[in-house]
């Protein structure tokens, strides 16, 4: 573990309500400083690999897969387009399995990666979950929408990775109590 940063960032305990829209820029920067200097920045990532890479998934293989039939078919031609298609991907079949996982718990709020880029039936025919494994789902994994292994980053890894962030957080943040900070 790393040692506490010598000054670490004072945070409002309103910025529990902070938007997109009303983040301060100011605090995001100083934290984003005091992680990279601090080295959380790194281990962020290096646990995300490390987890990707141990999940059964196989997620970093079914990326390059998925990005080599994209090229190969001439459905994208250049790499940004590759970039976005792939990213688009990824955002459909996590809004998908989050879906799914929202309908099977009853839970009426869905977490994904970005909800920003819904499609129009909200699940894009995946089967999702090992709900359908006759259709090629294996060991219970995620099925996009074309039968391929679901572009969607396994959940396990996100709450692995949530967790180290959270650690570096704490480890460079203190939340003030109410009141006591302008902001």
């Amino acid at each position: 573990m790393s040692h506490p940063p010598s000054t670490p960032v004072k945070v409002p305990a309103s910025a529990a309500t902070y938007t997109p829209a009303t983040q301060d820029a100011d605090l995001r920067s100083q934290i984003n400083t005091l992680l990279l200097r601090e080295g959380h920045a790194t281990k962020i990532q290096e646990r995300f690999l490390h987890s990707l890479d141990a999940h059964n998934s196989n997620w970093p293989s079914a990326i390059q897969s998925h990005a080599l039939a994209l090229l190969r078919s001439g459905e994208v031609s250049t790499f940004p387009a590759l970039i976005r298609r792939v990213l688009e991907d990824v955002r459909r079949d996590s809004a998908a399995a989050a879906a799914a996982a929202s309908a099977t718990t009853g839970n009426s709020t869905q977490t994904s990666i970005n909800e920003s880029n819904p499609t129009k039936d909200g699940v894009n025919g995946a089967a999702v979950n090992g709900t359908s494994r006759a259709a090629g789902g294996v060991n219970g994994t995620t099925m996009g929408a074309d039968g391929a292994g679901s572009l969607a980053i396994p959940t396990a890894v996100v709450e692995a990775v949530l967790k180290v962030v959270r650690e570096s957080l704490e480890a460079v943040c203190e939340v003030e109590p109410d009141g006591s900070a302008g902001g």
